[in-house]
């Protein structure tokens, strides 16, 4: 995230060789790069330059000096208003929230922002419970 043009570059020389999509996912920081700015020029020259349509957006910055990637995974605060911002501001990008989704409503109303929802470790760690909710949104859909 800190070299957007790289980002681009390697985007751009994916899209070359493969007749699929390729998405991005990204945190909405690194250290101190967390401006809102810092942000949108990412998400700006990785689209433009590189060509990138659909990207996945982590609600937390990530501390790149100082937290474990355990911690990264807890310690920043979620921003979901920043990501559901940067969708209104990119309306032309697909773009997915992930980070601290854990429930079927919680889903529901990212949604409401969002194109899509990108559930983590929450999915493995209850695999159960998100088969049987799953199933249960799967038959409401077909009925």
């Amino acid at each position: 995230m800190g070299e957007a043009e790289l980002v681009a570059q390697g985007v751009a020389a994916m899209r070359e060789v493969v007749d699929i999509p390729v998405s991005v996912k990204t945190r909405i920081g690194i250290d101190d790069q967390d401006s809102y700015e810092f942000l949108t020029d990412f998400i700006g020259i990785v689209s433009e330059k590189g060509g990138c349509k659909d990207f996945t957006i982590h609600a937390r910055k990530a501390w790149l000096s100082g937290l474990s990637p355990k911690e990264n995974r807890e310690i920043p605060p979620l921003d979901y208003p920043r990501v559901y911002q940067l969708k209104r501001d990119f309306p032309h990008l697909t773009m997915a929230i992930n980070g601290g989704v854990k429930t079927m409503e919680e889903i529901e109303a990212h949604l409401q922002h969002m194109d899509g929802v990108m559930v983590g470790r929450e999915a493995y760690q209850n695999l159960t419970c998100w088969l049987k909710s799953t199933s249960a949104c799967l038959a409401a859909a077909i009925r």
